[in-house]
């Protein structure tokens, strides 16, 4: 019934004044007319629906998809009236109840809320963050619309088809004319956006568009049903019809058409934007891939650098000349070494990418400062000259897992392949590690070949003391011996009892002769040594040792005593040897300490006296001073797998350790 009485009154929009043959013929057809306009509608949100569910980084795209709701909800509002006209027509049809026209109103009232957030979400990503607050106007206009429907529901003396029509129109005003505005109003902010961003060719679509949408607030919200009240009472369909002889239904549907055409072009920018996204990421790709290309054979040409050579001034050199010249942006670039003297970090090797550019003294201390950080946090680390911009970046460079230096270069653009230099800075730790094992083992080599010189030295001279003493002593009692028995035999026929005194001395002779023969073999090698073992062998040689230097010797043996490998004691013995010969001979002293401990899988000995002592680093690494002694012993103890350890500084004394291992089952 309500719904006939409402179909009643808009037939009457188009039966009060006379038509023209067009105008008969389309309210003839205003049922097709109405599935054009919804099919307009409908066109412009799916087309919309499908472009904006692509990947884009536009701000419109994320405005689309309310767009795409006002056209699809639009449209089923117009085929739901255009069906509400058809079943009009039928009188076998029940006419619509009221909850249904309620729905239409209230749908109609939710397709223009959506154009409005459409326009609001569009221009908010355009304003500044001190109008945020539109945010809320398409709500607002939402509750405005539902006060409204309250007030028109308490009406008095108005029927039902006359409140649907009070509350379509008031939804045409407070819902979907400023949202359509706004919606105008975004689309030509949102032309200066394509501006900027270099899309001028869309620019003429969304004017297109924004003015397709002015004329639709006119011709939609505007021009509405008449109602009784201004400006409704005086412009509305029935006025428009008597007006233009043609229901405002077909310029509707032009409007719209109109803006689903320019919408749909507008819809291109999506591929124009995914085609320049192709083409910067090809760009970032190769531009990666030479970027990539370059650090590759900056670390190619560095490696291959630092493995042609072992000589560690050149290697650094010309590493850090190929890393500041292949590596960009780097103006500049130092190789930093700790040095244990100066118990600093020194630079050894630098290079400037021009060299009619040098850094300036405030760059230089900058680049220590971030050396320094990164040898100390063995981290990365940046400093930056306040005076002339120029960053520093330092990595650390590591040698069997500890810091030795760092490497610094300069750059004034920016700069962020971090891991390159990390790379390099490892390789450049590596080459210095071979380097200084190439160094020790020539040194090794050298000192080999030194004391293989003095061991034949040693040798000789040994040698020559061998004959010495038993020409001078064993040779003298000897021939004193032959020339004695000599006299005995011409003296036995003559005085036996003078013969007998010459026999007894002669007999002395030889016993002193015997003893000085054992002397001479213990002095070569303890027996003891071999019969005893090796503490025994230490006590006899500690108290010959005091007997002969006039030096307080004390031997403590610590541990279960047992017998070791040969040639370990015999290491051990000498080197206990060597050790209070060089008391005797550089320390001074005149007390000793030897010790001997026992422990499972090793024998520690000690040798420690309270003499003048020396600097260890003096002694043992300067060619002039070297203690050959010493080295000797220490080149004693490598044969044996052991370790060797010295202690001294100047008026404290000197304590040599030494560690071999041996099986505790021996």
């Amino acid at each position: 019934m309500f719904g006939a009485q409402i179909y009643v009154l808009r037939l009457t929009f188009y039966g009060l004044t006379p038509m023209s043959e067009i105008a008969t013929f389309l309210q003839a057809n205003i049922i097709p007319i109405y599935f054009l306009y919804g099919l307009a509608h409908f066109v412009t949100g799916f087309a919309v629906a499908l472009e904006s569910g692509r990947a884009s980084q536009l701000r419109l795209s994320r405005a689309l998809p309310f767009l795409a709701a006002f056209g699809i909800t639009h449209a089923i509002n117009e085929w739901i009236e255009m069906l509400s006209m058809i079943s009009a027509e039928i009188p076998t049809v029940a006419r619509e109840p009221m909850w249904a026209e309620i729905l239409k109103t209230g749908w109609m009232a939710l397709s223009f809320f959506f154009l409005f957030e459409f326009g609001v979400r569009l221009l908010m990503q355009l304003l500044p963050k001190s109008l945020r607050w539109l945010r809320w106007l398409p709500l607002t206009s939402v509750l405005v619309f539902l006060l409204g429907v309250l007030w028109i529901a308490r009406l008095p003396d108005t029927n039902f088809a006359m409140r649907i029509a009070l509350a379509e129109t008031w939804g045409h005003c407070v819902i979907g004319l400023p949202g359509t505005v706004l919606a105008a109003v975004a689309m030509l902010a949102q032309r200066r956006s394509f501006l900027r961003e270099n899309m001028p060719q869309f620019g003429s679509d969304l004017v297109g568009a924004a003015l397709a949408l002015a004329w639709y607030a006119v011709l939609d919200h505007f021009i509405g049903p008449d109602v009784p009240f201004f400006p409704f009472s005086v412009i509305n369909k029935t006025t428009f019809v008597a007006l233009f002889g043609i229901p405002v239904e077909v310029l509707r549907t032009i409007v719209i058409a109109a803006l689903a055409y320019f919408v749909i072009r507008m819809m291109r920018v999506f591929e124009v934007e995914y085609t320049r996204r192709l083409e910067s990421a090809n760009r970032a790709r190769f531009a990666a891939q030479e970027e990539a290309t370059r650090e590759l054979s900056v670390m190619f040409e560095t490696c291959r650098i630092l493995g042609t050579s072992l000589n560690l001034n050149q290697l650094l050199n010309d590493s850090i000349t190929r890393i500041v010249s292949m590596l960009d942006p780097m103006i500049a670039g130092m190789i930093y070494i700790y040095d244990p003297g100066e118990r600093a970090l020194v630079v050894r090797a630098s290079k400037l990418r021009e060299e009619t550019a040098p850094l300036k003294p405030s760059e230089r201390g900058c680049g220590k400062q971030a050396a320094q950080r990164a040898f100390e946090t063995r981290a990365t680390a940046y400093a930056t000259d306040a005076k002339t911009g120029t960053a520093m970046i330092a990595v650390p460079i590591f040698a069997q897992d500890e810091a030795i230096g760092a490497l610094c270069l300069a750059h004034r653009a920016a700069f962020s392949n971090y891991p390159v230099m990390q790379t390099l800075a490892r390789q450049i730790g590596i080459a210095i590690e071979n380097a200084g094992l190439y160094a020790q083992v020539q040194e090794k080599e050298d000192l080999r070949g030194h004391l293989l010189e003095r061991a034949v030295a040693a040798q000789e001279e040994e040698r020559k003391r061998i004959a010495r003493e038993l020409h001078d002593e064993t040779g003298q009692t000897l021939t004193a011996l032959a020339v004695g028995l000599g006299g005995v035999e011409e003296t036995i026929p003559k005085d036996p009892a003078l013969a007998k005194r010459q026999i007894a001395e002669l007999k002395l002779l030889s016993m002193n002769a015997i003893e000085n023969l054992r002397q001479f073999v213990s002095d070569l090698r303890p027996a003891l040594l071999d019969d005893m073992g090796l503490v025994s062998a230490l006590r006899w040689f500690a108290q010959q040792y005091a007997d002969r230097s006039k030096v307080h010797v004390d031997i403590e043996v610590l541990g279960a005593k047992r017998r070791l490998p040969s040639q370990v004691e015999t290491v051990l013995f000498r080197i206990a040897q060597e050790g209070l010969n060089n008391v005797g001979r550089h320390a001074r002293a005149n007390t000793a300490m030897i010790r001997l401990e026992f422990a499972d899988g090793s024998v520690l000995l000690t040798v420690e006296d309270n003499g003048r002592g020396f600097v260890v680093s003096e002694v043992m690494g300067t060619q002039s001073k070297r203690a050959w002694g010493l080295l000797g012993i220490q080149e004693r103890i490598e044969l044996v797998g052991g370790k060797f350890k010295i202690e001294s500084e100047p008026g404290h004394g000197t304590k040599v350790m030494v560690e071999i291992p041996v099986n505790s089952e021996q």
